[in-house]
């Protein structure tokens, strides 16, 4: 099998990693070119639409910057509010070069109590990150959404898995 090459609109190390790990797992050989795509949405978008459209820009920007790639991947974490309050998630776009599009969403996280807080308030929850253990004197299970808060690697792993499997097999589906 030869070596796919991906334009990637993004150059976040975090996400550049889980899309590693889920290509290693799939056993795609590829060759990752990353570039600083703008999403063309807020720093923190706060719906699903937002959030998807930030994936495709993302890929459509990344697609043309890197000319010789097979397809593109965009990336993008968002939050939407629910009754229940704000959910956290992914979605993740492909672009490839005849114009076929895949969108895939991750599962959803409805956020404790502290991040929506944040959310509500328009507070950026990337540079608020550290409150959340230090408001907590139970912190045993925190840390573990301390750490998926934090990492957001679930999310981006579960998207990105969807949308790889999705595309390498389109024929399937």
């Amino acid at each position: 099998m030869k070596k796919i090459k991906i334009a990637v609109g993004t150059t976040s190390e975090q996400k550049l990693k889980s899309l590693k790990g889920v290509l290693k797992d799939l056993r795609v050989r590829a060759e990752l070119f990353p570039v600083a795509a703008k999403s063309g949405v807020p720093e923190q978008p706060k719906t699903t639409q937002e959030t998807e459209k930030g994936a495709m820009n993302r890929a459509i920007g990344a697609a043309n910057e890197i000319k010789e790639e097979d397809f593109a991947i965009g990336i993008e974490v968002g939050y939407h509010k629910e009754k229940q309050g704000y959910e956290m998630f992914c979605w993740v776009a492909i672009l490839d070069k005849s114009g076929y599009q895949i969108s895939s969403q991750s599962h959803r996280f409805l956020l404790p109590k502290y991040f929506q807080d944040l959310l509500q308030k328009d507070i950026y929850l990337g540079d608020n990150l550290d409150g959340y253990l230090q408001k907590s004197k139970d912190r045993k299970h925190k840390r573990y959404v301390d750490d998926i808060v934090r990492h957001r690697k679930p999310f981006i792993e579960n998207a990105l898995r969807n949308a790889l499997i999705r595309y390498l097999n389109k024929e399937d589906f």
